[in-house]
C-alpha cells in the first residue's frame, strides 16, 4: 500500500479517458492523481454516504446556534446591569461583534469540513484499490493499495442508522500490512465488498498469488 501527500499530474491517455467518462465530477477531477495503467479497467467508483454530510451541517449549525446564544445571552445581561458609567454600550458592541466573528468561523470551518467530506473518492479497479482523500485544504493523501494483496474484507454496520441507510465501514485485510486501510460512511457497504473481492479473485485467476 502507498501513501502519497501528492501524485504528479499528467496527460490522461485516450484509455483513460474513456475510464474516467463514466465517473462523477469529483471523481473525474480526482482521477488524475491515481495511477492507471492502458490495460486497467475501471469497476466502481465510492463516494462518501451523503448522511455523514447531513451529520456535519447539523453539527456546524448546533454550534453556531449556541454561539448566537452565548453571545445574546451576554449581551443583554450586560444591558440589564445597573452601571455609573457609559460603558455598557461598548461591552455590548464588543460581545457582538466577537459572536459575529465566532459565528463567520463557525461556518467557514462547516463548509471547508463539508468540502473536504465530499472530496473523498475510492477507486475500485481490475488493478488496485485507491483512495484520494483531502485531510486539510492544503494537505491530500493518495491511497493505493494493489488489488492483489486483499486478504479478507469487513464490513462494520453498527447502530440502527446504517442499517436504515444502508452505509457503513469497509475493513481490509491485506498481506504484509501493517495498517490495514479502513474506509468509513461507505454506501452499500456489501455490495462494494463484493466488487473488491470478485476484482481480488479475477486478478489472483489472471495473475496468479
Amino acid at each position: 500500500m502507498t501513501h502519497m501527500s501528492h501524485s504528479p499530474e499528467h496527460q490522461m491517455s485516450e484509455h483513460q479517458l474513456q475510464e474516467a467518462s463514466h465517473l462523477s465530477g469529483i471523481a473525474k477531477r480526482l482521477f488524475k492523481y491515481i495511477e492507471f495503467d492502458d490495460d486497467e479497467m475501471m469497476i466502481r467508483e465510492v463516494r462518501k454516504h451523503p448522511i455523514g454530510l447531513l451529520f456535519t451541517w447539523i453539527t456546524g449549525i448546533f454550534v453556531l446556534f449556541v454561539i448566537m446564544g452565548i453571545t445574546f445571552f451576554l449581551s443583554s445581561q450586560v444591558k440589564n446591569v445597573d452601571s455609573v458609567n457609559d460603558s455598557n454600550g461598548a461591552i455590548q458592541t464588543i460581545i457582538l461583534f466577537v459572536g459575529l466573528v465566532l459565528s463567520l468561523l463557525s461556518v467557514v470551518a462547516t463548509a471547508i469540513s463539508a468540502w473536504l467530506y465530499t472530496s473523498n473518492v475510492l477507486y475500485v479497479t481490475s488493478e488496485k484499490i485507491a483512495e484520494v482523500r483531502y485531510l486539510s485544504i492544503f494537505n491530500r493523501r493518495v491511497t493505493q493499495l494493489n488489488i492483489g494483496k486483499v486478504e479478507d474484507l469487513t464490513v462494520n454496520q453498527r447502530g440502527i442508522l446504517p442499517r436504515i441507510f444502508n452505509y457503513g465501514n469497509i475493513l481490509i485485510e491485506t498481506a504484509g500490512e501493517t495498517t490495514n486501510p479502513d474506509f468509513t460512511y461507505v454506501p452499500m457497504p456489501n455490495d462494494v465488498s463484493k466488487s473488491i473481492l470478485q476484482a481480488h479473485e479475477n486478478y489472483v485467476e489472471k495473475y496468479g498469488n
